[in-house]
C-alpha cells in the first residue's frame, strides 16, 4: 500500500491527496508534525523533512515533489 507524508495545510499535499482519490489508490495519509524538525519518522525514512512525500508499494520513495508523485500515480495506480 501506498503511505504519504503529508500536512492537511500544504496545498501540493491537496493536489496529491486529490489525485490518490480521483484514481481510488489505497494509501495509507501520515500527517506530520508542523514543525520540520520534529518530523522524526520522515526524516528518518527519507532523509528529509518536506511534504508531500510518498513512499510506494516497493520502497520508492518520493519525496517533496507533488508534480513526481501525480505523474508516479497516473503511470502506476489508473
Amino acid at each position: 500500500m501506498l503511505k504519504l507524508y503529508q500536512t492537511e495545510w500544504c496545498p501540493y499535499c491537496a493536489r496529491v491527496r486529490a489525485k490518490i482519490a480521483e484514481l481510488g489508490a489505497e494509501c495509507e495519509i501520515v500527517d506530520v508534525p508542523r514543525d520540520k524538525a520534529s518530523r522524526t519518522e520522515l526524516i528518518r525514512i527519507s532523509g528529509q523533512a518536506g511534504v508531500p512525500t510518498l513512499v510506494t508499494e516497493d520502497g520508492l520513495i518520493i519525496a517533496d515533489d507533488d508534480d513526481a508523485i501525480i505523474a508516479y500515480l497516473e503511470k502506476n495506480h489508473r
